[in-house]
Parts: structure tokens; sequence; C-alpha cells
């Protein structure tokens, strides 16, 4: 029998060069194919919130409170006792397959009203949603973690939801745009002298708390307010109410090195005791006051957040996809520093729409359409999107 030449190692090693060549040209299009899927599964979570908040109003003539405080004060006095009050994420439970854990919240609240109560106990709304992973609320793209032990429990694990409520959007405060052309609520008449670059004149733009940050009430899920959809009078179809925010922001922050990840989720602060987490979906807002000019006096408010733009030192666009990667910034805390970020990371209102999908961030509307905002749209056009009545009709962007 006649024996068959073998492979000589010259052809050999040819064989194996275009195998990998092949491979390195089917890699790129694999994960471009798996983000696609990653992508549209986004968007179908995003779509379901639409939805979710449109059902809610039928039912209720109109939308869930933003962020909500247990007690809301009419005087500068501050009720005794704990004001945690629950987040948009909570009240459209039932409307997205999840009744049997919303009356366990709302049971659990009527009990002990102390949301961030992390007692291993049926009556306590942080032991009744331990090990609740709800699949609308992660981007699959999201590098953040899908859940996390809360702040100050050994044992009680919440999901870290990838979305957050629009509350609106501010040009004013530290690290403002100067070139930004203002706008105004078309419902409010800010004062005629206010300085355009500096001043916050429009009324609804709440309180720079946490120091460094600044809250709005322009947007759709505000604090301690209902909206109906006959607010948004500049139309359902220009008025985002839910966008992405779960990503990670590279940052000197106060001294530490460069590349210091800092957290960008609506649920990451310090709820409870201990090291900082993530998880707080089912939080809202605390230590509510208003007064004629709506609340000057606030803590915290989880799972929303307002729109603003920032100068030197980083680019004008940071409120879209920008995650500070390969520049020395620091997130700062301090509102008279000019050369600090303000507003960005743990405990503060301003973070970036920022998600892992390339070049994008997804939101949906009011009307229920989810879109893909580009990190190249200027931010002036992204925060007329996040203000319900500012007065612009937006076109093609």
């Amino acid at each position: 029998m006649k024996r068959r030449p073998a492979f000589t190692l010259v052809e050999l090693l040819v064989v194996i060069a275009i195998i990998g060549v092949l491979v390195a040209l089917l890699l790129p299009a694999v994960q471009a194919a798996r983000e696609a899927a990653r992508r549209m599964q986004c968007s179908n979570n995003l779509k379901q919130i639409g939805l979710a908040l449109q059902n809610y109003h039928d039912v209720f003539n109109s939308l869930p409170f933003g962020a909500r405080a247990r007690f809301v004060n009419t005087s500068n006095t501050n009720p005794t006792g704990q004001n945690w009050g629950p987040s948009w994420l909570v009240s459209i439970l039932s409307f997205c397959e999840q009744k049997p854990l919303s009356d366990l919240i709302e049971n659990a609240m009527n009990v002990t009203p102390n949301l961030t109560d992390l007692t291993p106990n049926q009556t306590r709304v942080a032991f009744n949603v331990h090990n609740q992973k709800i699949g609308w609320m992660l981007c699959p793209s999201s590098p953040l973690p899908e859940t996390e032990i809360l702040r100050g429990s050994s044992n009680i694990t919440a999901v870290v939801p990838s979305y957050v409520g629009i509350s609106g959007a501010v040009n004013a405060g530290a690290n403002v745009v100067s070139t930004e052309m203002r706008f105004w609520e078309t419902r409010l008449k800010p004062a005629a002298t206010a300085a355009p670059a500096t001043t916050c004149a429009a009324p609804c733009n709440g309180p720079f708390t946490p120091t460094g940050s600044i809250q709005s009430w322009g947007g759709m899920l505000v604090p301690n307010e209902a909206l109906g959809m006959a607010a948004a009078i500049d139309g359902t179809s220009n008025t985002m109410v839910v966008s992405e925010q779960a990503e990670y922001f590279y940052s000197q922050h106060t001294g530490q090195n460069t590349g210091f990840r800092i957290r960008i989720d609506g649920s990451y602060g310090n709820g409870g005791t201990g090291t900082f987490t993530g998880g707080w979906w089912f939080l809202g807002t605390n230590n509510g006051y208003t007064s004629s000019f709506g609340q000057t006096n606030w803590a915290k408010s989880y799972n929303i957040t307002t729109l603003r733009a920032y100068g030197s030192p980083i680019p004008a666009n940071t409120m879209l996809a920008y995650t500070g990667k390969g520049n020395n910034i620091n997130v700062g805390n301090s509102a008279s520093s000019t050369t600090a970020v303000q507003g960005i990371g743990q405990v503060q209102q301003n973070s970036p729409l920022i998600s892992a999908h390339p070049n994008v961030v997804l939101a949906v509307f009011m009307d229920g359409h989810t879109q893909a905002i580009n990190k190249t749209t200027p931010p002036p056009i992204v925060k007329r999107l996040a203000t319900r009545d500012d007065g612009q009709q937006i076109g093609e962007f």
C-alpha cells in the first residue's frame, strides 16, 4: 500500500495562518452581532418601561412620583422619624408583571415606613426585595454588577437597575458651557436680570444639594410631584422620560490616582450605613421641603437625574456617553471649585446618561417610542428633550 505524503511544516503553518486570519475577521462580526442583540434587548426593556408608565397613567390619571418622600413639609422644620419614600420603579412594578412584589413592598411600607431599615423581617421593604432579580431593569451590555449587597446589610441582595428617570435639565452652576444659549420653561418666567452663564433663574430649578449638584423639576419624573400627560406641553414624542445610566466614570477623584472608577447609576449611594453600594432601586427621596418656588431643601434623589452640560476641564457633551477615560479629571464635591466636575458620581444629581452601547444611549419617550441618542448630539438638544415645556419642537437630530 502506497503511503500518502504528510503535510510539510510550511504547509501546516500556512493553514494555521489562514485559520487565524479567518477567525480574526469573524470575531468582530460575532461581537457586533452580540452587541446588536443586547442593544435590542435593552430597547425592549425601555419599551416595556414606557408602556408601564402609560398604563399607570391610564389607571391613576398621572405618572408616578419620580422620587417620593414619606413626609413633605410646609415649613423649615423637618418632621421626626424616617422620611425616605419609594421611587418610580416601585410604582410601575404591578404594570410589569411584578404585582406580588408590589404588594409585598406596599404592605411593608404601611407597617415600617423606613425604607432603609435592613432588618431581616418581612415587614421591611429591603427584606422583600432580597434576591428579586428583575430582568427588565437590566441592560445586558452594562458592566455593572446585576445585583449587589445593600450598604449596611450582611445578606440583603438587590438588583442594580440600568435605567434612570429624567427629572429635567439645567444650564446653570459650576462648569456651565459659557456659549450655551439659555432656555426657559414656558410655565415659569425667570428674573430678567439673571446672569445667563452662572445663575439659575427659573425657580423650578432647585437646590445645589448635594453640594455641587443641581436638581430640576422640568422633566416628567420629578421629586414629590405626580405629572399627567398634559404636562408634556412640547408633545409626548418630544419629551424623554427614562434613559440609561449604567457605566463607570474614570476620574482622579479628590486626589486619588487617574483611572479611579466612579459608579454611574441611579441606585448607587449612601442609603443605610457602611461602604456606598448600588441596589437602592426602591428608594426615592428624603427630607422634603416645599416653598412657593418648589422644593428648595433636598437630600439625594435616587433613580432620577437632572441633565447638565459641562465645560472645562472636560468636553461640553458630558451628559451623553462620556466616561472620562484618558483624562486627568477631578470629580470634586465643592461647589466653588472651577477645576472639578460637579454633580457626577455618588450621591450626586447630574451624572451623565451613559451606557456600554458604542457611542449611543437609549431612551424612551412619553409616547412610548424608544430612540438611540448619539453621543455627538449637542447638549442643548438633549436638554430640550429632557424638558417637558421649554417651548421648542425638536425635529431630526
